[in-house]
């Protein structure tokens, strides 16, 4: 009885303390930014939030993080049916004939947890989607390196740019 509440707890620890992926190399605060070369190192400036750049990186973080839930509730749900089927199977083998109600939980939760992953990817599909639509059209400032003839040499200097983009 004891083993059978440590395999219970060790699912539920393990489903409890998983926890999605997040990447600092993205900024939270801005979706628009600048970027100055000069000779020393790039400085990076922040500029205006543009509304449809904002949300179209809210859909795409949603639907990242909904795709990571999908592969973690996956990833975590064929164990446990597997572990729940050979649970029953070696109660079936040790003790013929007698009920093994804690097998058969860990099959239906397992299955559960499996059968959850497919609306979070089809909800995540959706998102990305949604965020790819209002990603169409985009506006950013940047800036290019340009060489200027000076004398007898060129010299590299830089100048603000602006670009739009339209995806068909």
């Amino acid at each position: 009885m004891k083993k059978q509440y440590i395999v219970i707890l060790l699912i539920l620890f393990a489903g409890l303390n998983t926890k999605a992926q997040t990447s600092l190399a993205t900024p939270v605060d801005s979706t628009l930014h600048i970027g100055l070369n000069s000779y020393v190192q790039p400085v990076s400036l922040m500029a205006v939030n543009i509304p449809s750049q904002q949300e179209s990186r809210h859909y795409l973080r949603t639907a990242k993080t909904l795709k990571i839930l999908g592969w973690t509730s996956l990833g975590i749900g064929i164990p446990t049916t597997f572990l729940g089927i050979i649970y029953v199977a070696a109660g079936n083998f040790y003790s013929p004939g007698g009920t093994n109600h804690i097998g058969a939980l860990v099959i239906v939760s397992g299955s559960v947890l499996t059968l959850s992953s497919i609306p979070l990817f089809i909800v995540s599909h959706h998102y990305k989607t949604k965020g790819n639509k209002l990603k169409a059209v985009s506006l950013s400032l940047g800036s290019q390196q340009v060489f200027v003839p000076q004398g007898n040499r060129f010299v590299s200097g830089v100048q603000p740019a602006l670009s739009v983009k339209v995806s068909l």
